[in-house]
């Protein structure tokens, strides 16, 4: 019997997306904030931030746009009707988080004039952290970041607790290694 599974285009741009997502998150949190403003790396950074943030916005863009179009598959209760309600507040609550960081960064670029800041090779803008957008995509990127712990973990549940093989329905099929067999002699060594 072949898996049920997503289209192989929601499938591709959930893997992309969710690395890009972990790579922003990464970049922001572990290397961006140890970088000082007037450090030309800093702008480097953001600039790089932001390419990824733009992959981002359209992986998910259109990521939302083919699944409204693909056959939905049937959802896989945990039997817990609350962790079933809770998934699904998870996912489209990632979504919405998703595209709340893409609105907040790009309010924070457009506020600060970062893109001309950036063509000028200006150090990067201060003032940046006292804007509300900013605050919103601090919060963001820790919610998010909770909620994807919550879809993984559920994820986890159901395919080694549940073993209900929900993980397939995002997988890919990998190559077998083909097997070389071995000739059979008649008579054996004593």
């Amino acid at each position: 019997m072949e898996a049920v599974r997503h289209h192989l285009v929601i499938r591709v741009l959930h893997w992309a997306v969710a690395l890009m997502v972990t790579a922003a998150l990464v970049m922001s949190t572990f290397i961006m904030s140890q970088i000082p403003d007037d450090d030309p790396e800093k702008m480097a950074s953001a600039l790089r931030h932001m390419s990824v943030g733009v992959l981002i916005c359209g992986g998910t863009l259109l990521r939302l746009f083919w699944r409204r179009r693909s056959k939905r598959l049937p959802e896989l209760s945990s039997g817990m009707g609350w962790a079933d309600v809770l998934a699904g507040i998870v996912h489209r609550g990632l979504d919405l988080l998703v595209l709340t960081m893409i609105v907040s960064g790009a309010a924070m670029a457009l506020q600060t004039g970062l893109p001309l800041i950036a063509l000028r090779g200006e150090a990067f803008p201060a003032e940046i952290v006292s804007l509300f957008a900013f605050t919103v995509h601090v919060v963001g990127a820790c919610v998010l970041s909770g909620a994807l712990v919550l879809h993984i973990g559920g994820a986890l549940f159901h395919q080694f607790i549940l073993k209900d093989g929900l993980l397939s329905r995002m997988g890919f099929d990998l190559p077998q290694p083909q097997r070389r067999s071995v000739p059979q002699t008649e008579g054996r060594d004593a």
